[in-house]
């Protein structure tokens, strides 16, 4: 994808947010210089199974960019380091606040050498505020946002997610970012400054509970998308211990998978009926267990009932689903060893 040919970006990330942006913006296209100091290499290359030197998490988020050691601490690296920078559309920095400015690198500093520079800057809780200088990842944003309170078990505990939802929410906040800034710059010739703060980047994700309660409503009940509040917007174990998804939010998917599991009396007129504290749910539960999830995802497939399975980790790549969308794809090291990472999630047709 040729989306950002021409685009040079500076990338001085690590970890997992940072150089997820960059890794999106080299696959449309974009030109990505990954700088490491030899003092601050990135943590990810000691994370996990090594593959040509570093882990495959590492050429996952890395693979499409140039990789270059520099020392930008030394005077000659530095001036290395304006060199390459003079010519670039944008620059990324993933350290606490005002690291850059210590080393000369700061937004002032490069502006000197290249004024139209878009420099992005990603940190947990932006370049402002009292909270700038503390110390956090994903979980400590998640729960400054709020929306640990909203991922709870039965018994009132937050669940800690598998995956990072901070990192890659910010992730994709700072594209959008830049890629607005890259467009006024094309219509002005100027360059800008951004403050991307990853505990802020959660907050459109509670756009449902928060619109309920700035309604005066208490989101824990009136929230129907919440997986607890109704039957038809739920997850339902099947015969052999896995999962199926049902989110018949309209009256008339719900309607459909009554008449086809053979249970009329389960139709309802409207949504509000089928609140758990008016619709026995444990009845839909049963039911659910007495086949396997496959064989329920047989009999409603292309039915028009919005369910689909739960699908394992290790189930994804051989799935007729990411199969056919060709989710992932097989990419090589430098030296050649194979590794599969995932495309890029939209398609441009011209």
């Amino acid at each position: 994808m040729n989306l950002l040919q021409g685009i040079k970006i500076i990338d001085f990330t690590r970890l997992l947010p940072g150089p997820m942006s960059t890794m999106l913006m080299a696959q449309m296209g974009a030109e990505v210089i990954k700088i490491e100091s030899p003092k601050r290499m990135d943590y990810v290359r000691f994370s996990g199974t090594q593959v040509d030197g570093a882990s495959v998490l590492f050429h996952q988020l890395n693979h499409n960019k140039e990789l270059k050691s520099i020392d930008y601490n030394s005077p000659e690296g530095k001036q290395e380091m304006l060199e390459i920078i003079k010519d670039a559309d944008v620059l990324f920095e993933q350290f606490r606040p005002g690291a850059m400015e210590a080393w000369g690198l700061g937004y002032e500093a490069i502006k000197k050498v290249n004024p139209a520079i878009i420099y992005v800057s990603l940190s947990g809780y932006g370049q402002d505020g009292a909270f700038r200088n503390e110390a956090g990842h994903d979980m400590n944003y998640l729960a400054y946002a709020g929306m640990l309170d909203l991922i709870k078990d039965e018994n009132g505990k937050p669940i800690v997610p598998d995956f990072q939802i901070a990192d890659i929410g910010g992730a994709y906040m700072t594209v959008m970012a830049c890629l607005s800034a890259l467009l006024s710059k094309t219509k002005t010739g100027e360059g800008c400054y951004i403050d991307v703060a990853l505990s802020d980047a959660v907050h459109p994700f509670l756009a449902v509970p928060f619109g309920l309660k700035s309604g005066g409503l208490d989101h824990k009940k009136f929230n129907l998308i919440n997986g607890k509040t109704t039957v038809n917007y739920a997850t339902y174990e099947c015969a052999d211990g896995k999962w199926l998804t049902v989110a018949a939010m309209e009256i008339k998917f719900w309607n459909n998978i009554c008449e086809i599991v053979k249970k009329p009396a389960w139709q309802r007129n409207n949504e509000t009926e089928l609140l758990t504290i008016n619709f026995p749910k444990n009845e839909v539960t049963d039911l659910f267990k007495t086949k396997t999830r496959d064989e329920w995802v047989s009999i409603f497939k292309g039915k028009d009932v919005c369910i689909a399975p739960i699908l394992e980790l290790d189930e994804l790549e051989k799935s007729d689903y990411h199969q056919s969308k060709n989710t992932f794809q097989e990419e090589k090291t430098m030296n050649g060893e194979k590794f599969t990472t995932i495309k890029l999630p939209f398609k441009v047709k011209a």
